[in-house]
C-alpha cells in the first residue's frame, strides 16, 4: 500500500494507523491467528482502490 500511495503522506500515515489499530485491537479481544491475520489483511486493503479513485 505504501508503494502504491505514490507517495502521499496523508494516505501513508492512515494505513499505518488503520493497520496498527486493527492489529491492537485484535490482539487485546484475544482474536485466534487466523482471524487476526484476516483483521491485519484488511486493514490492509481497506483502501486499495483510493488511488484509482483519485485518477477520477
Amino acid at each position: 500500500m505504501i508503494g502504491c500511495s505514490g507517495g502521499n503522506l496523508h494516505d501513508i500515515d492512515h494505513f499505518l494507523k488503520v493497520y496498527a489499530l486493527a492489529e491492537t485491537i485484535g490482539e487485546r479481544e484475544g482474536l485466534d491467528g487466523e482471524t487476526q491475520t484476516v483483521l491485519e489483511a484488511a486493514a490492509v486493503l481497506h483502501d486499495i482502490a483510493c488511488p484509482l479513485c483519485q485518477e477520477r
